[in-house]
């Protein structure tokens, strides 16, 4: 069954072509008719895939070393990471990847922990992370960083970032008896403070959940993950395998930024124009629209602008996706995304 998908991974990559990494993001897994709760089934099949395609499956701080360090990363490698520390990680999703002997890393939030029937307890995590599972933070409380649930004052909400941040990570690190190094925004939703506050707590990494691939360039506190979902096919799960990072530069609005009002134009300017089509460039925006749109990149420049409709009028998080197709392999697309978030009035930092 998974041979009419070897075409889909076979694109060889040019000699100067850094090497890249795609970082799997699931949730839950089992019979719950959830988007965020893959089948069994499909979970099997999926992890299946990667071990026919020959895909390497690596732990993430190997990708982290290759961020800090520059040291070797297998091409097309694969990172799996499991947020929020239900049971099912351990019950369905540990025997499947244990069979393969891939590694994995499991983000969790202390105030879950034992709390919910549905939740891991101290102690399933000490069992994991005795035989090899790493665990890494979620934050504490798991909530949109960047927006508490009540009004708070710039003193107020420094404080509750820190314990977020830095509490989670400490209170992880004293049931495991080991460093906490990674944390999974919730929600994926952050901006600058946030990153900036982030590695203030002494995280290396911080994983987002805008689409997309990671390489040498990629910021460490905004890595792209691709979120898996119940729906998705095992047709669309190789395709996004089969994707490379676009590097990007002068996003206007910028990744993480937050601005009064909703802008007319939303540029950037792609470095590696000459390894794309730049007339195939598309884009995506979450509150615009559910479809990609045709967008004008100068192939000399790189520079894109892509005009915000006036009838755009919604707050809140954008989040951005671009895409084109490889100049070389045109069967490849080439992605970079990033947010912006047009203020609401729901703190005063």
């Amino acid at each position: 069954m998974l041979s009419c998908f070897f075409a889909l991974t076979g694109c060889a990559r040019s000699p100067a072509e850094p090497p890249s990494a795609t970082i799997l993001c699931y949730h839950n897994f089992g019979d719950k008719k959830n988007a965020y709760c893959v089948s069994v089934a499909r979970f099997k099949e999926e992890m299946r895939f990667l071990n026919v395609q020959k895909i390497p499956v690596i732990p993430l701080r190997v990708l982290a070393d290759h961020l800090y360090k520059q040291t070797p990363l297998p091409d097309r490698s694969v990172v799996i990471t499991i947020d929020d520390g239900y049971k099912t990680a351990q019950d369905i999703a540990w025997p499947v990847l244990k069979r393969y002997g891939y590694p994995f890393t499991l983000y969790v939030y202390p105030y879950a922990i034992g709390r919910f029937s549905s939740a891991l307890t101290w102690d399933d995590l000490r069992w994991m992370a005795r035989r090899g599972g790493d665990i890494e933070s979620h934050s504490m409380t798991h909530p949109l960083l960047t927006h508490p649930e009540k009004p708070m004052n710039r003193k107020d909400y420094r404080v509750w970032i820190e314990e977020e941040l830095a509490g989670s990570k400490r209170r992880i690190e004293e049931e495991l008896k080991r460093p906490v190094t990674s944390i999974a925004y919730p929600f994926g939703g952050y901006d600058q403070y946030i990153v900036e506050r982030t590695r203030a707590a002494g995280y290396r990494t911080a994983l987002t959940c805008d689409d997309g691939d990671v390489a040498g360039f990629t910021v460490p506190c905004r890595l792209n993950r691709r979120l898996v979902y119940r729906q998705t096919s095992l047709k669309a799960f190789a395709r996004s395998l089969n994707q490379r990072p676009l590097q990007v530069d002068s996003q206007s609005p910028a990744d993480g930024e937050r601005v009064k009002e909703i802008p007319q134009e939303i540029r950037a300017r792609i470095l590696d124009v000459r390894k794309i089509l730049p007339e195939s460039a598309q884009i995506l925006i979450d509150k615009v629209g559910r479809n990609w749109r045709p967008v004008p990149v100068d192939s000399k420049t790189g520079e894109m602008t892509f005009t915000v409709p006036p009838s755009i009028n919604r707050r809140g998080y954008y989040f951005v996706s671009l895409m084109a197709k490889d100049r070389l392999h045109p069967t490849l697309l080439r992605e970079a995304s990033w947010l912006f978030i047009v203020r609401r009035n729901t703190s005063k930092k």
